[in-house]
């Protein structure tokens, strides 16, 4: 495994105390069960009824902290949460165990010994099989790493880009958004030798808030969040939104930007479209959001589910919440299951039933976001701490769908 070490430009907040006591001891089957004789070598538990019912009473410490961090006085879920904590898969539904398969990896492929920075805008590079990422602190340069190897290259940017956040790939191109500096845009980005060119960066005159993530349709138009990350954080330069919180549609021929909504998601963070188009998939990270930069856990942390016709989204429906910290980017896989980068892990779910299947597990960590090799079994997570490197047998979207559209 790859390390780097940078100055801590960047630092995490945390909220709440909390204390547990617990009075009703249960048996070691009330909370797991075990996993088919198939998955007994791989990391992995298997979660006794969803965890329904939690012996005696708790509190929650912090809207980062993992159902499995519980202090408690009752030796068999002490014990089962300690074994949760420290494996690379958690299913809640059995259903879990053959969405991975029984020879799922979890590896840590690049470390950042000594800071604590958000990493951020995963894209995948088929041309030179690299994972592109930003250190969202940094000016002027982004990350490579090598997918077979794990050699990292820095790329430097021409012009600088400022607080780079997200980004795509498709057709060729590289788009990235950034959300720092006194215009914060859409940009397409050369990765041979640096250099970028603004796509757009106003509404009418209005500057836009931060750009966030990006993705394209079949048409090659453009569809972005525009949170007001960049004001949250502070990133220098930013000033006061002169916009709503919104996601855009960016017609790629006509230079026209269209809100499509800046009401139902308050916060727009991560967007994916489902397989057939049909459906555009949004994260709301209203839960950290205001300036300063708050966590709030009594706040919405959602997955929306948006029907698309053109540049119009309509019936708004919630397909997911999730209970840790907020779910950031993530990306649909071939049977349609998403995977969602949260606080300690990344989160799989069925958007047609809302319910959540199993998690991938990183504790100590916040996973930002989800990018995977297109077609294949292969997924990268980039994360404070790590990038991780996920093996499953589930595929992502086929490359030919994604990228010819």
């Amino acid at each position: 495994m790859a390390s780097i070490s940078l100055p801590s430009l960047f630092c995490q907040a945390a909220c709440l105390g909390f204390t547990l006591l617990s009075t009703v001891n249960a048996q070691p089957d009330y909370f797991l069960k075990s996993v088919p004789p198939a998955y007994r070598n791989i990391s992995a538990v298997l979660i006794e009824n969803n965890l329904a019912v939690i012996p005696g009473n708790w509190n929650v410490s912090d809207l980062n902290a993992p159902f499995y961090d519980i202090r408690t006085n009752d030796t068999d879920l002490s014990i089962a949460l300690n074994e949760t904590k420290n494996v690379d898969f958690i299913a809640f539904d059995p259903l879990f165990l053959d969405i991975i398969g029984p020879s799922a990896k979890l590896e840590r492929i690049l470390s950042f010994p000594g800071v604590s920075h958000v990493h951020e805008a995963p894209v995948y590079i088929s041309e030179t099989n690299e994972l592109l990422f930003a250190d969202t602190s940094v000016i002027g340069w982004l990350y490579a790493i090598n997918a077979a190897n794990y050699t990292v290259r820095n790329i430097t940017t021409n012009p600088p880009l400022y607080n780079v956040n997200g980004g795509t790939y498709h057709r060729g191109k590289v788009y990235l958004c950034t959300n720092g500096s006194p215009v914060r845009a859409v940009y397409t980005f050369n990765w041979t030798d640096g250099t970028v060119s603004p796509v757009v960066n106003n509404y009418r005159g209005r500057k836009l808030n931060s750009p966030n993530d990006i993705v394209a349709d079949e048409n090659s138009n453009l569809w972005f969040t525009d949170p007001a990350y960049g004001w949250y954080t502070p990133w220098s330069g930013v000033e006061q939104p002169q916009l709503p919180n919104a996601v855009y549609f960016f017609n790629i021929t006509s230079g026209a930007l269209v809100p499509t909504t800046n009401d139902v998601v308050r916060v727009p963070n991560g967007l994916a479209f489902s397989r057939d188009r049909s459906t555009l998939y949004i994260s709301d990270t209203n839960s950290t959001s205001g300036r300063p930069l708050q966590k709030s856990p009594s706040s919405v942390r959602n997955i929306w589910a948006f029907n698309v016709t053109g540049s119009i989204l309509s019936n708004p429906r919630l397909v997911y919440q999730s209970e840790v910290g907020w779910p950031d980017g993530f990306r649909v896989t071939s049977n349609g299951y998403i995977i969602a980068g949260a606080a300690s892990g990344a989160d799989m779910f069925d958007p047609q039933s809302g319910v959540l299947l199993g998690k991938i597990n990183a504790p100590n960590d916040i996973i930002f976001n989800v990018e995977p090799i297109l077609g294949t079994n292969t997924w990268f997570l980039t994360g404070t701490n790590y990038i991780y490197k996920v093996t499953l047998q589930e595929k992502s979207l086929p490359a030919s769908e994604i990228l010819d559209g």
